[in-house]
């Protein structure tokens, strides 16, 4: 590590770097290029097919293509972003997503008693089609980038250093600060937690790829959710209700059945060393 010897920086606070330059690096052209589409041309999503192809070159990049030659294979080792056969993604799906679940469920329930600001989404004035495809495009924009910047590159930096359980954690709560952007609440500790979900199925399965799917359908979920009640009246804050008992007891299950999926990646994890 020349760069470390050179600039006398600790491991630890290089990777946050590192990791945060790339999503950096793969976040800040979308919210140039959008914010030109909304101004300019806003009858045709042209930002979404320049900001695909930027993505495409940008994985390349980090996967180890392109220049210097010498830092090839550590962007690739780095990235980690290697295909997993089918059954390795049959379970890492199956842990990650009832985890997202049992996560919502919970943030749900929070949200209804009122302990998380309700943002208001600012929907610019364009057609369907153009907004629908802005917001999968963003969706995908946050899953890429942010996988890449902290489960790729900062996490696995972190874990050839120190502990796994130790830069999964790191790495979380790094994520879960860079999103104080929206605001300090509760919601900041979410944000935490879906790190720690996505940090386990990168370390357990060696591959970015299964949080990238996780993380983008979440959000493109969230995208369109707040897109199609953009302007309703929010719903009234509440107690524990039945309805809501009866959403922390299915977030309950779902997280008993994301336990048994990742005791599964972790045997399958320990077969394959």
């Amino acid at each position: 590590m020349a760069e470390l010897r050179r600039f006398r920086m600790p491991p630890f606070l290089w990777a946050v770097i590192v990791g945060l330059a790339v999503t950096t690096a793969g976040s800040l052209p979308w919210s140039v290029l959008v914010a030109l589409n909304v101004k300019h041309g806003a009858l045709l999503p042209w930002a979404s097919v320049l900001m695909a192809v930027y993505l495409a070159v940008y994985l390349r990049y980090l996967g180890g293509w392109g220049p210097p030659a010498s830092s090839a294979a550590v962007r690739g080792a780095y990235l980690r972003a290697r295909r997993l056969p089918r059954h390795v993604w049959r379970w890492a799906l199956v842990a990650g997503g009832s985890a997202n679940a049992a996560l919502a469920a919970a943030f749900i329930v929070v949200s209804r008693l009122g302990w998380i600001p309700r943002a208001k989404a600012a929907i610019p004035v364009a057609p369907a089609w153009t907004l629908a495809a802005w917001l999968l495009m963003g969706a995908a924009v946050a899953g890429i980038a942010e996988e890449c910047g902290f489960r790729g590159y900062m996490q696995k930096m972190l874990e050839d250093r120190y502990r796994a359980s130790v830069a999964i954690a790191v790495t979380s709560v790094v994520f879960g600060a860079t999103h104080l952007t929206h605001g300090l609440s509760i919601a900041v500790l979410f944000d935490a937690a879906w790190g720690v979900v996505y940090g386990t199925l990168a370390y357990l399965t060696g591959s970015i790829l299964p949080s990238v799917v996780l993380h983008a359908s979440l959000d493109a979920l969230e995208f369109f959710l707040g897109w199609r009640f953009a302007g309703a009246a929010p719903p009234p804050l509440v107690k524990l209700d039945d309805a809501a008992w009866l959403t922390l007891a299915a977030g309950a299950a779902l997280s008993v059945l994301a336990f048994w999926a990742f005791q599964r990646l972790h045997r399958l994890r320990g077969q394959k060393s």
